[in-house]
């Protein structure tokens, strides 16, 4: 890894930093380069439960009313969006679940705990949804009403 300019760089392709996320101090993260700014706790730490597609939406309507954070653009997140904030793990895993950095492994593969997932905004054929999964990056697109343990939502709105 090189840096340029401030931005870092691993075989010519543009890698995140922590300068490209700032914690505002205010419930929220604003992600720099994408113009875009994340609540920093998702639906699961908000009410304590999961929630699916529907709820989801209903959640974000909620939170607008209510102007979470200060805020009523409230909005679930694109694929791309999301795909992008989960693509940065150590970032994604330290800023918004506050997990402790990982310590390094000697037994290949190993990999512990479980995954959980994301809803986004995109939906398919009017009763599926797509929900990016972390920290595998893998997204997979369900019927919206499924039980749906292990998804929240993560809000977003634009700058």
């Amino acid at each position: 890894m090189f840096i340029v300019n401030g931005q870092h760089f691993l075989k010519g392709i543009k890698v995140a930093s922590d300068e490209n996320f700032k914690e505002n101090d205010d419930g929220t993260i604003t992600d720099i380069e994408n113009d875009l700014m994340w609540a920093q706790k998702d639906s699961r730490q908000e009410l304590g439960k999961w929630l699916n597609w529907d709820e989801a939406v209903a959640y974000a309507k909620a939170c607008n009313e209510q102007k979470y954070l200060g805020f009523d653009d409230w909005r679930l997140p694109t694929k791309s969006e999301l795909r992008d904030l989960l693509g940065h793990k150590q970032i994604y895993g330290e800023m918004f679940l506050r997990l402790p950095p990982k310590p390094k492994r000697n037994v290949a593969n190993y990999q512990p705990g479980g995954e959980w997932s994301l809803w986004t905004s995109e939906t398919r054929y009017d009763s599926y949804a797509w929900k990016c999964y972390y920290p595998s990056g893998k997204e997979i697109c369900v019927d919206q009403q499924v039980s749906t343990t292990g998804t929240s939502v993560r809000l977003v709105r634009d700058l």
